[in-house]
C-alpha cells in the first residue's frame, strides 16, 4: 500500500511538471509573438526584449520544477552530503597527501639531493611526487649522518603537520651542532678546552673560506653579526651530567665526517691528557719515595 501511494505521489509530480512546463512554454510563445507584432525601433531593441523574455521564462520554468520536486531534491541532496562525508572519511589520508604534495609544489621547501629532516625521518631526497617523497635514510640516530641502507617512502601529509629542516647541496657551508656529554665529576673546563682545541684544529683548513661565505652579502643579511668561529655552550640536563654543545661551520653534506673527526681528535687528546697526568702522578710518587 505504501509503495502504491509513493508511486501515485511521483506520478502526480510528473503530471504537474508536464502541465507547468507546457503552460509556461505556451505563455512564452504568446508573449514573444505579441512582442514581434509591436512597432519598436530600432530592430535591435525588439530582439533584445525578445531574448530577455525567453531567458526570463527559462528561469521561471527552472524554479517552478525545483519547487514541485523540492522534497525529492532535498532527499537527494542529503544523500549526496552523506556520500561525500563517507568519501571524505574513507579518503582522508589520500586527500591530505595530495594537499601536502600541492603545498610542497607551491612552497618548494627542498629539491632532489637535499638532506631533510621531518618528524622522525631523516634522509637525502631522491624522488618526490604528489603523494609521496622518497628518502635515502640518514642515521640511525640524530647524532649520526651516514646512510643506513634503507629507503624511506613517506606520505606528503607530513608537510602539513611538521616543519622541514633542510641541508641543501646548493649551499657551500652550513652551521652544525652536536652534543658531547660528560659526568659532572669531570673537570669540565679541561674537557671544554680539549674539545674546543679539537674543533678549531679540524675546521682550520676551511675556516677562512667559511667566514668569507657567511660574511658575503647574501648570508650576512640573513645571519646578521654572527660569530663564525667554533664555539662551545654548556647545558645542565641533570645534576649528574654536563652537556658540551659544539657549534662549528662545516662544508655542506659533510657534517657527519667533520663531527666524527672532531670527536676522535677530542678523545685522543683526552686519553693523552689522562696518560700524562698518570705519568706525572707516578713520577711524583717515585720522587717522594
Amino acid at each position: 500500500m505504501y509503495e502504491f501511494f509513493q508511486d501515485k505521489y511521483y506520478v502526480q509530480n510528473i503530471f504537474t511538471s508536464v502541465i507547468v512546463f507546457i503552460t509556461l512554454l505556451a505563455i512564452r510563445f504568446l508573449v514573444v509573438r505579441q512582442i514581434s507584432q509591436l512597432k519598436i525601433t530600432p530592430a535591435e531593441s525588439k530582439i533584445n526584449i525578445t531574448v530577455r523574455v525567453k531567458n526570463a521564462f527559462i528561469v521561471i520554468i527552472f524554479f517552478s520544477l525545483i519547487t514541485i520536486w523540492s522534497n525529492e531534491l532535498k532527499t537527494i541532496a542529503l544523500s549526496f552530503v552523506a556520500i561525500a562525508a563517507a568519501l571524505a572519511i574513507a579518503t582522508k589520508e589520500f586527500i591530505l597527501c595530495f594537499v601536502g604534495g600541492f603545498y610542497k609544489w607551491i612552497a618548494k621547501p627542498f629539491s632532489v639531493g637535499d638532506r631533510i629532516e621531518i618528524g622522525a625521518f631523516r634522509g637525502d631526497v631522491v624522488d618526490y611526487k604528489f603523494l609521496t617523497t622518497t628518502l635515502l635514510e640518514i642515521g640511525p640516530t640524530g647524532q649520526l649522518s651516514q646512510y643506513t641502507g634503507r629507503t624511506l617512502v613517506i606520505p606528503n601529509s607530513l608537510y602539513l603537520t611538521y616543519s622541514v629542516s633542510r641541508e641543501s647541496h646548493n649551499e657551500k657551508y652550513v652551521f652544525h651542532s652536536f652534543t658531547v656529554p660528560i659526568a659532572s665529576t669531570q673537570d669540565w673546563r679541561q674537557c671544554e678546552s680539549l674539545l674546543l682545541f679539537a674543533a678549531k684544529e679540524i675546521t682550520a683548513p676551511y675556516l677562512i673560506e667559511a667566514k668569507k661565505f657567511f660574511n658575503s652579502k647574501n648570508n650576512a643579511f640573513v645571519l646578521g653579526p654572527a660569530s663564525i668561529d667554533p664555539r662551545i655552550s654548556i647545558i645542565l640536563p641533570s645534576p649528574e651530567r654536563i652537556d658540551l654543545v659544539v657549534r662549528i661551520p662545516c662544508p655542506c653534506m659533510q657534517t657527519n665526517r667533520t663531527q666524527q673527526a672532531i670527536l676522535r681528535r677530542y678523545l685522543d687528546l683526552a686519553s693523552q691528557e689522562v696518560k700524562i697526568n698518570s705519568e706525572l702522578r707516578t713520577g711524583a710518587s717515585i720522587f717522594d719515595n
